[in-house]
């Protein structure tokens, strides 16, 4: 989202890790309209209600259904049909740690192929797994199933 001195509007991003040898189902064009129409809709809910605060400069909201940037990156590729869950809380978790406040154009390239080993991102399944022991344990509950 930029500030409101940007002459550019919100961009959207698809960062998919599942390779196309996996699916056929992530279309990015797809993606990119489901998105746009609901922000579309909702801007016009919140036109209607009174506008709020505007993080935008008012010409960008005013012509959002064609200032919305796209982008889909190349990100790091998941090796099998199952970490998916896995590569969107790690990419959550580095786009927190790794991206500036206010995301440019000029920092994408900082989110494709290199970002990080696809190895780091199966690796959360264990620091979750560990993390819930640790949760457990505080607690004083016994799990019924291992975990």
């Amino acid at each position: 989202m930029p500030s409101k001195e940007d002459d550019f509007g919100p961009m959207m991003l698809h960062l998919d890790s599942l390779h196309s040898d996996f699916h056929r189902c992530h279309v990015s064009e797809s993606i990119f309209n489901n998105v746009r129409s609901f922000l579309v809709e909702e801007w016009e809910l919140l036109k209607k209600e009174g506008l709020p605060e505007l993080p935008l400069a008012e010409n960008i909201w005013n012509e959002l259904s064609q200032r919305i940037g796209q982008k889909v990156l190349k990100v790091p590729q998941q090796t099998n049909g199952y970490d998916c869950g896995l590569f969107v809380l790690f990419f959550i978790e580095r786009f927190i740690n790794d991206v500036p406040e206010r995301l440019k154009t000029q920092h994408l390239d900082m989110l494709q192929k290199e970002w990080f080993k696809p190895e780091e991102a199966s690796e959360l399944r264990s620091r979750i797994r560990d993390l819930l022991k640790q949760e457990f344990k505080e607690a004083n509950v016994i799990p019924t199933t291992a975990v």
